[in-house]
């Protein structure tokens, strides 16, 4: 207890070193004092929930043992190897208590979309590869009360689309469709439009955009040298990382990782590949040791997989529009139609691609081993990727059901790759740390310690799992028992609460200011 007492009057001493206005900081420090001076929590500290007993495992701190929490205005104020009391309370005993997860990598655009993330055990879901455009309407479908955190790069594509080609980008503002063979995807740029995407890049990125979104795999043909250096400049000048989904080549090609990797090294721009399994294919391990390479010469690039073994891309992509089924090894025969599930033939695969551009498409290639093998490196993060959902009605896959519990159930309790403090690294501290520099509201997530914010996940390790699936991609998953969002219990014994949603926007440092 003196060890903790120690690091809480620390943690005190330093709120009131940095606070603006003491007036704010006077409770939490007479708390943290109380803890110091008793050991205990007496009736007089007064919370606004308190998790009693839970196996708290934080990540950072390597703090893996049974403690009670004591949560105020969206806080973690005291962290206790006693029970707590407060009128509001969750028994976690025999369950684990883990920071709330981060997922860096998903096109959730509405509520439903939220709803299957926060069952999965997500507090933060960020659209960090696509981005968005303008980034002061973005999560505006998301109403006055969040389910959870959110937050956006700035989207290069919308913006190139805004500049080349703005009905299409006003189509897209209106239905949500988009039609990946327009021009803004197919159309190289002159000068004159590429200052232009720049100009408007950097005010969006002054209105607290949370990097620079790439999709140049689904530009290949349209994005040159000078649109993609002059991108990774304005990261560099902006502090900023580049998320980018990079070229792609036949399996296992690294071509294009070797282009971003080379462009983040000349420009000192900051780089996270997306997805790496799904580019890196049956090159998992040559990948990565590329990304370690280029960490020892100084890059400071990142990379994440996700625990599925389809990609989801719109039927009129550019790399539809080559040789895919060599790129992906794959034939029609192993395509889906997202929406109905339906597995297409080359005629109806050509049909689709004629009439309905913005369909979604399941393209099943990827190897269950190449998953093991990233997921097994140092490092390297979980995201999703999961796809835009406006409803229930129409399938898309189960990413956004089950990325996270996946994890849990079989990649640390099954097949024992990963250590459970590991695993909720991966998911909560490590893409906190990858966006905390720029981003300080990052600072205080993805860790269980005095002053983080109070977004935790409550999980049964012996039945976390995932239940969705391609036929079923909605199912929520078993063993996800509480999630709290700012100190809002979001979901109590596995479904949603009916409390008013506390996720906030977040924004990079610049916008906060």
């Amino acid at each position: 207890m003196i060890n903790n007492s120690v690091s809480l009057l620390q943690r005190a001493v330093a709120v009131f070193r940095e606070a603006a206005d003491f007036s704010k900081v006077i409770p939490f420090a007479a708390a943290v004092v109380l803890v110091v001076a008793t050991g205990a929590v007496t009736a007089s500290v007064d919370y606004d929930l308190v998790i009693n007993r839970g196996r708290v495992i934080d990540p950072e701190s390597q703090l893996d043992a049974v403690r009670s929490l004591g949560i105020r205005q969206g806080k973690i104020v005291t962290i206790s190897d006693r029970p707590l009391k407060a009128h509001r309370s969750i028994d976690a005993s025999g369950l684990v208590v883990a920071p709330g997860f981060i997922n860096l990598h998903s096109h959730s655009t509405a509520e439903p979309g939220y709803q299957l993330e926060l069952l999965d055990g997500v507090t933060t879901v960020l659209e960090l590869e696509a981005g968005s455009f303008p980034i002061a309407r973005y999560g505006q479908r998301l109403g006055e009360g969040p389910l959870t955190h959110f937050g956006a790069s700035v989207g290069h594509a919308w913006i190139r689309m805004q500049v080349i080609d703005p009905e299409a980008i006003a189509e897209l503002a209106r239905s949500g469709r988009i039609d990946m063979s327009g021009k803004a995807f197919t159309q190289t740029a002159n000068q004159e439009v590429i200052d232009r995407i720049k100009m408007i890049m950097e005010r969006e990125l002054a209105a607290g955009g949370l990097g620079i979104g790439l999709l140049l795999d689904y530009m290949t043909r349209a994005v040159d040298d000078a649109e993609r250096d002059m991108i990774f400049s304005v990261a560099a000048r902006f502090g900023v990382p580049v998320f980018v989904h990079v070229r792609r080549g036949i399996d296992g090609d690294p071509a294009g990782l070797e282009e971003v990797l080379a462009v983040a090294e000349r420009s000192g721009a900051s780089v996270h590949i997306c997805h790496l399994n799904a580019s890196a294919m049956s090159g998992v391990d040559d990948w990565l040791d590329k990304i370690d390479s280029a960490r020892a010469r100084g890059v400071d690039v990142t990379t994440e997989m996700f625990p599925w073994t389809s990609g989801s891309a719109a039927i009129s992509s550019d790399v539809f529009s080559r040789n895919w089924r060599e790129i992906f090894a794959i034939d029609y025969g192993d395509v889906q139609w997202a929406e109905t599930g339906e597995w297409l033939t080359e005629e109806t695969f050509h049909a689709y691609r004629a009439t309905r551009p913005d369909g979604q498409t399941m393209h099943h290639y990827i190897r269950e081993d190449w998953n093991r093998r990233a997921i097994s490196r140092p490092h390297v993060m979980v995201a999703s990727d999961a796809m835009p959902l406006a409803s229930y009605e129409r399938k898309v896959v189960p990413n956004g059901a089950g990325t996270s519990t996946r994890v849990l159930g079989q990649y640390v309790r099954e097949e024992r790759l990963l250590t459970l403090s590991d695993a909720i690294a991966r998911l909560s501290l490590l893409p906190a740390q990858r966006m905390e520099a720029f981003a300080s509201v990052f600072r205080n997530k993805g860790r269980i310690q005095v002053g983080a914010d109070a977004d935790l996940v409550i999980f049964d390790a012996a039945q976390v799992a995932a239940r969705a699936s391609y036929e079923n991609p909605f199912l929520a998953p078993a063993g996800m028992r509480y999630v709290v969002v700012g100190g809002t219990v979001s979901v109590r014994d596995g479904a949603l609460s009916d409390e008013a949603g506390a996720g906030i926007k977040l924004i990079n440092s610049l916008g906060e200011d």
